[in-house]
């Protein structure tokens, strides 16, 4: 059939009713509509208008055509990022418009097109110093194609050092907490069925978006790296300092051949600052880190360790002294922020520390301990205290006589917290633990199936060697005689 404007709308509109159209029906008719669209001449483009056409109801359409207009106008202003595609441009709404009333099932089977309008909206709002204009929209659209399974691209790491020089971290948080479980490369090949076209995978949404050269290049150790490390610091701007700490625990544990990278050591630092801030000391590093990463660690990050050694010895002049002589440092590495905010923090663990000790503590005499600190008197330190109370970090009670407001008393009780705080704080803690089991059983499962070494898998191979007599008849079905494979049974009964 020649190819025409009606046709390509007609074919769009098939899509529409996507309950009524089985799976492969589906795939079929947008990978067709998609090869039309692919192969349509411009002449044949221009003639459909985008005000025409509705982003939720037209998707691939909307978004061919729309391409369209950006290339013209790039080859007209010959620019990269001509005035038209910048915020507040001719088609800067549209292309807004588009990313945030897209279907979702229909962009899957376009993910050179769809990233290479996301990166021209990275681009443009970059460029044009208004990343806060793009980052909802780039937040929302993410999600939206991202429905059941977060997959790892290269615009992640992107969209976070968007909303960090935006300052816009709430927009963040629906990426950063979903857990990765997908990582696509280029060397990947989706399936395709009989008709050669690309078959969607109902464990993976996303297994048909292939990644384009020059849209979004194969995944390397520096994409991982700097999009944990964004995600870190969104965590640490929102003083989440346990998130924070795992995703910059991720990054110093990735893998090395014979050095570690700039991100990387970046990350350390940061990892011994946050580890301050949220425990009072320094965090024990994964085992997974071996002794001549450590090393390098150690040698390149010494003026955050030697503040680190005086954080923890409680030696608040000391503190003070190298806080002082790294003042370049801190700049340099854009920790500064965190470095001031350890006074703070000394300030809470010190107070911490004393009432680990003491059941009861009046605070002239806190006050008197900590004279060399900022807590040199009782109003201070009952300001802290109630802050610390307020927030859930101390559990006390502090007492003042009817006719003395000068003289107050900390007291603690026996336990820490109260049974109905632990046993809610309890109740949470468990219910996102079997939560993150739930998730991580799946991808094993996952992992087994594309490993061709699931229990089915190993059933068939039983049979395809002619061995599956080996089992013994009282044996339970499906099971298996692992030594007749040579394989170790410890392994196997992992895999059980």
């Amino acid at each position: 059939m020649a190819e025409s404007v009606e046709h390509i709308i007609s074919l769009s509109s098939h899509l529409r009713s996507q309950d009524l159209l089985s799976e492969k029906d589906y795939q079929c008719r947008a990978q067709e509509l998609i090869a039309i669209l692919r192969r349509t001449s411009h002449s044949l483009l221009s003639e459909i208008v985008l005000t025409d056409l509705s982003p939720h109801e037209h998707t691939l359409p909307y978004l061919f055509v729309l391409l369209y207009q950006i290339d013209l106008a790039r080859s007209r202003a010959r620019s990269a990022l001509p005035d038209d595609i910048k915020p507040g441009g001719r088609l800067w709404f549209p292309a807004v418009q588009f990313l945030g009333d897209f279907k979702g099932p229909q962009v899957r089977f376009a993910g050179h097109e769809w990233r290479q309008l996301v990166n021209m909206i990275l681009d443009a709002a970059e460029g044009d110093s208004k990343a806060l204009l793009a980052v909802r929209v780039l937040s929302d659209a993410i999600m939206r194609l991202d429905q059941n399974v977060c997959e790892f691209s290269s615009l992640h790491a992107r969209f976070l050092r968007l909303c960090l020089l935006s300052q816009s971290y709430s927009y963040a948080l629906p990426v950063l907490d979903r857990h990765i479980s997908s990582i696509h490369t280029s060397l990947e090949q989706p399936a395709r069925g009989g008709n050669g076209y690309l078959l969607a995978s109902n464990s993976d949404a996303n297994n048909c978006i292939v990644e384009a050269p020059g849209i979004s290049p194969r995944l390397t150790h520096k994409d991982v790296a700097q999009h944990y490390l964004y995600g870190a610091m969104i965590y640490i701007a929102l003083k989440e300092w346990d998130k924070a700490l795992h995703w910059l625990s991720v990054v110093i544990s990735l893998p090395v051949v014979n050095s570690v990278s700039k991100v990387m050591i970046e990350a350390f630092k940061k990892w011994v600052l946050v580890g301050l801030l949220r425990h009072g000391k320094l965090v024990t590093a994964p085992k997974i880190i071996s002794s001549h990463v450590m090393k390098i660690y150690q040698a390149v990050a010494r003026p955050y360790l030697s503040l680190a050694d005086a954080f923890v010895k409680s030696d608040e002049q000391r503190l003070r002294t190298e806080a002082d002589l790294g003042k370049s440092v801190w700049c340099a590495d854009l920790n500064s922020g965190l470095v001031r905010q350890l006074f703070q923090a000394y300030d809470m663990f010190l107070v911490l520390k004393l009432c680990s000790v003491f059941s009861a503590l009046t605070t002239k005499d806190i006050a008197g301990i900590a004279a060399s600190s900022g807590l040199d008197s009782p109003a201070k330190i009952e300001n802290l205290i109630a802050l610390l109370v307020m927030s859930g970090v101390l559990e006390a009670r502090l007492l003042q006589r009817p006719c003395d407001r000068s003289f107050s008393m900390l007291r603690l009780p026996k336990s820490t917290q109260p049974y109905y705080c632990s046993r809610s704080r309890m109740r949470v803690g468990l219910v996102t633990k079997s939560h993150a089991l739930k998730v991580l059983t799946y991808n094993s499962e996952e992992c087994n199936n594309e490993l061709k070494i699931g229990r089915e898998n190993i059933d068939l191979l039983v049979r395809c060697q002619g061995l599956s007599g080996v089992a013994g008849k009282g044996s339970s079905r499906g099971s298996i005689d692992h030594a007749a494979f040579g394989v170790d049974e410890d392994i196997m009964g992992d895999l059980s």
